[in-house]
Protein backbone atom coordinates (compact mmCIF):
# COMPACT_ATOMS: atom_id res chain seq x y z
CA UNK A 1 0.00 0.00 0.00
CA UNK A 2 2.82 2.45 0.95
CA UNK A 3 4.69 1.55 -2.23
CA UNK A 4 1.61 2.51 -4.27
CA UNK A 5 1.07 5.78 -2.34
CA UNK A 6 4.56 7.19 -3.00
CA UNK A 7 4.28 7.07 -6.85
CA UNK A 8 0.81 8.69 -6.61
CA UNK A 9 2.20 11.58 -4.51
CA UNK A 10 5.06 12.12 -6.93
CA UNK A 11 2.64 12.15 -9.85
CA UNK A 12 0.39 14.67 -8.07
CA UNK A 13 3.35 17.02 -7.43
CA UNK A 14 4.43 16.82 -11.06
CA UNK A 15 0.90 17.66 -12.25
CA UNK A 16 0.72 20.61 -9.77
CA UNK A 17 4.00 22.18 -10.93
CA UNK A 18 3.02 21.80 -14.60
CA UNK A 19 -0.31 23.57 -14.00
CA UNK A 20 1.39 26.31 -11.92
CA UNK A 21 4.02 26.90 -14.61
CA UNK A 22 1.57 27.27 -17.49
CA UNK A 23 -1.44 28.78 -15.73
CA UNK A 24 0.17 30.72 -12.80
CA UNK A 25 0.56 34.14 -14.60
CA UNK A 26 -2.95 33.96 -16.00
CA UNK A 27 -4.44 33.19 -12.60
CA UNK A 28 -2.37 35.86 -10.76
CA UNK A 29 -4.10 39.16 -10.01
CA UNK A 30 -1.72 41.98 -8.91
CA UNK A 31 -2.79 44.09 -5.91
CA UNK A 32 -4.18 47.55 -6.60
CA UNK A 33 -1.69 50.43 -6.48
CA UNK A 34 -4.01 52.56 -4.40
CA UNK A 35 -6.65 52.01 -1.80
CA UNK A 36 -9.79 54.13 -1.91
CA UNK A 37 -9.59 56.95 0.65
CA UNK A 38 -5.78 56.68 1.13
CA UNK A 39 -3.50 59.06 -0.88
CA UNK A 40 -0.91 57.43 -3.08
CA UNK A 41 2.77 57.66 -2.05
CA UNK A 42 4.89 59.99 -4.23
CA UNK A 43 8.68 59.88 -4.50
CA UNK A 44 10.13 63.34 -3.82
CA UNK A 45 13.75 62.78 -4.90
CA UNK A 46 13.27 64.58 -8.19
CA UNK A 47 10.50 66.90 -7.13
CA UNK A 48 10.76 70.43 -5.68
CA UNK A 49 8.27 71.91 -3.28
CA UNK A 50 5.83 74.25 -4.93
CA UNK A 51 7.25 77.73 -5.43
CA UNK A 52 10.86 76.76 -4.58
CA UNK A 53 13.54 77.94 -7.00
CA UNK A 54 17.12 76.76 -7.47
CA UNK A 55 18.49 79.22 -4.89
CA UNK A 56 21.39 78.17 -2.69
CA UNK A 57 24.08 79.95 -0.71
CA UNK A 58 27.61 80.56 -1.97
CA UNK A 59 30.38 81.72 0.36
CA UNK A 60 33.47 83.73 -0.54
CA UNK A 61 36.56 85.36 0.91
CA UNK A 62 37.63 88.65 -0.67
CA UNK A 63 41.13 90.09 -0.33
CA UNK A 64 43.78 90.76 0.65
CA UNK A 65 43.37 94.50 1.17
CA UNK A 66 46.48 96.48 2.12
CA UNK A 67 44.36 99.17 3.75
CA UNK A 68 41.90 98.76 6.61
CA UNK A 69 39.99 101.76 5.28
CA UNK A 70 39.61 100.14 1.84
CA UNK A 71 38.38 96.88 3.38
CA UNK A 72 35.86 98.80 5.48
CA UNK A 73 34.56 100.69 2.41
CA UNK A 74 34.08 97.49 0.40
CA UNK A 75 32.36 95.88 3.41
CA UNK A 76 29.96 98.83 3.48
CA UNK A 77 29.23 98.29 -0.21
CA UNK A 78 28.37 94.65 0.55
CA UNK A 79 26.09 95.70 3.40
CA UNK A 80 24.33 98.20 1.15
CA UNK A 81 23.90 95.37 -1.36
CA UNK A 82 22.01 93.42 1.31
CA UNK A 83 24.76 90.96 2.23
CA UNK A 84 26.30 90.27 5.63
CA UNK A 85 30.09 90.47 5.84
CA UNK A 86 32.82 89.99 8.45
CA UNK A 87 36.40 91.31 8.43
CA UNK A 88 39.53 89.32 9.29
CA UNK A 89 43.09 90.56 9.89
CA UNK A 90 46.17 88.64 8.85
CA UNK A 91 49.88 89.33 9.16
CA UNK A 92 51.94 88.39 6.11
CA UNK A 93 55.63 88.55 5.25
CA UNK A 94 55.83 90.52 2.03
CA UNK A 95 58.75 91.13 -0.34
CA UNK A 96 59.29 94.88 -0.63
CA UNK A 97 62.11 94.87 -3.18
CA UNK A 98 65.50 93.34 -4.06
CA UNK A 99 68.85 94.83 -3.05
CA UNK A 100 71.85 94.41 -5.37
CA UNK A 101 75.11 94.80 -3.42
CA UNK A 102 78.72 93.85 -2.80
CA UNK A 103 79.25 92.03 0.54
CA UNK A 104 80.64 93.98 3.48
CA UNK A 105 84.35 94.71 3.28
CA UNK A 106 86.80 94.43 6.18
CA UNK A 107 86.91 98.19 6.63
CA UNK A 108 85.46 101.41 5.32
CA UNK A 109 88.75 102.16 3.58
CA UNK A 110 88.61 98.87 1.65
CA UNK A 111 85.04 99.65 0.57
CA UNK A 112 86.07 103.14 -0.63
CA UNK A 113 88.88 101.68 -2.72
CA UNK A 114 86.36 99.43 -4.48
CA UNK A 115 84.09 102.44 -5.09
CA UNK A 116 87.02 104.32 -6.69
CA UNK A 117 87.53 101.36 -8.99
CA UNK A 118 83.80 101.10 -9.73
CA UNK A 119 83.78 104.72 -10.96
CA UNK A 120 85.95 103.65 -13.91
CA UNK A 121 83.03 101.56 -15.25
CA UNK A 122 79.63 102.63 -16.48
CA UNK A 123 77.97 102.11 -13.06
CA UNK A 124 76.29 105.23 -11.77
CA UNK A 125 74.10 103.99 -8.94
CA UNK A 126 76.30 102.90 -6.04
CA UNK A 127 76.51 103.83 -2.36
CA UNK A 128 78.56 102.83 0.67
CA UNK A 129 76.37 101.42 3.45
CA UNK A 130 77.79 102.84 6.68
CA UNK A 131 75.62 101.19 9.35
CA UNK A 132 73.33 98.29 10.07
CA UNK A 133 73.64 94.64 9.02
CA UNK A 134 75.22 95.69 5.68
CA UNK A 135 77.85 98.02 7.17
CA UNK A 136 80.79 98.53 4.75
CA UNK A 137 78.87 96.83 1.96
CA UNK A 138 78.26 98.63 -1.34
CA UNK A 139 74.72 99.05 -2.60
CA UNK A 140 73.84 99.17 -6.30
CA UNK A 141 70.21 100.05 -5.70
CA UNK A 142 66.82 98.47 -4.99
CA UNK A 143 64.71 96.79 -7.67
CA UNK A 144 61.00 95.98 -7.60
CA UNK A 145 61.42 93.19 -10.16
CA UNK A 146 63.48 90.08 -9.39
CA UNK A 147 64.58 89.61 -13.01
CA UNK A 148 65.92 93.18 -13.20
CA UNK A 149 67.83 92.69 -9.95
CA UNK A 150 69.31 89.43 -11.23
CA UNK A 151 70.38 90.95 -14.56
CA UNK A 152 72.01 93.96 -12.89
CA UNK A 153 73.86 91.69 -10.47
CA UNK A 154 75.11 89.54 -13.34
CA UNK A 155 76.34 92.62 -15.20
CA UNK A 156 78.35 93.78 -12.17
CA UNK A 157 79.80 90.29 -11.77
CA UNK A 158 80.77 90.41 -15.42
CA UNK A 159 82.81 93.53 -14.60
CA UNK A 160 84.72 91.53 -11.99
CA UNK A 161 82.90 92.31 -8.74
CA UNK A 162 81.34 89.77 -6.38
CA UNK A 163 77.83 91.18 -6.74
CA UNK A 164 74.82 89.60 -5.07
CA UNK A 165 71.11 90.29 -4.60
CA UNK A 166 68.75 89.63 -1.74
CA UNK A 167 65.09 90.09 -0.87
CA UNK A 168 64.07 92.90 1.43
CA UNK A 169 61.04 91.70 3.42
CA UNK A 170 58.65 93.24 5.91
CA UNK A 171 55.72 92.04 8.00
CA UNK A 172 52.51 93.57 6.65
CA UNK A 173 48.97 93.50 8.04
CA UNK A 174 46.28 92.76 5.46
CA UNK A 175 42.50 92.44 5.65
CA UNK A 176 40.05 89.85 4.28
CA UNK A 177 36.26 90.01 3.91
CA UNK A 178 34.09 86.90 4.37
CA UNK A 179 30.59 87.10 2.92
CA UNK A 180 27.73 84.92 1.65
CA UNK A 181 25.40 85.45 -1.29
CA UNK A 182 22.55 83.64 -3.06
CA UNK A 183 23.04 81.99 -6.43
CA UNK A 184 20.91 84.57 -8.23
CA UNK A 185 22.66 87.55 -6.56
CA UNK A 186 26.24 88.34 -7.54
CA UNK A 187 27.83 91.44 -6.04
CA UNK A 188 30.47 93.11 -8.29
CA UNK A 189 33.06 92.98 -5.52
CA UNK A 190 36.13 92.97 -7.79
CA UNK A 191 35.01 96.16 -9.52
CA UNK A 192 34.31 97.82 -6.17
CA UNK A 193 37.71 96.78 -4.83
CA UNK A 194 39.58 98.05 -7.90
CA UNK A 195 37.79 101.39 -7.75
CA UNK A 196 38.36 101.85 -4.01
CA UNK A 197 41.93 100.50 -3.69
CA UNK A 198 43.84 100.06 -7.00
CA UNK A 199 47.04 99.27 -5.05
CA UNK A 200 45.67 95.97 -3.70
CA UNK A 201 45.63 92.79 -5.79
CA UNK A 202 42.27 91.44 -4.64
CA UNK A 203 40.87 87.98 -5.34
CA UNK A 204 37.46 86.44 -4.69
CA UNK A 205 38.08 82.94 -3.31
CA UNK A 206 35.29 80.36 -2.76
CA UNK A 207 35.19 78.94 0.77
CA UNK A 208 33.15 76.39 2.75
CA UNK A 209 29.91 77.81 4.07
CA UNK A 210 29.50 77.62 7.84
CA UNK A 211 25.89 77.18 8.97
Amino acid sequence: MIRLLIPLLLMANIIYFILAFFLGDAAYTPPTATVPGIPAIELLDNKKPAGESSKYTRCYTLGPFNSKKAARMVAQQLNDFGLSVSTRRQKMTDTLNYLVYLPAQRSREDALKIIDDIKKNDIKNYQLIESGPYENAISFGFFDDLNKARRHSEYIRYLGYDSRYTEQKAVQEVFWLDYDEQADISAPVLQWSQAIDPSSTVQRIPRWCEF
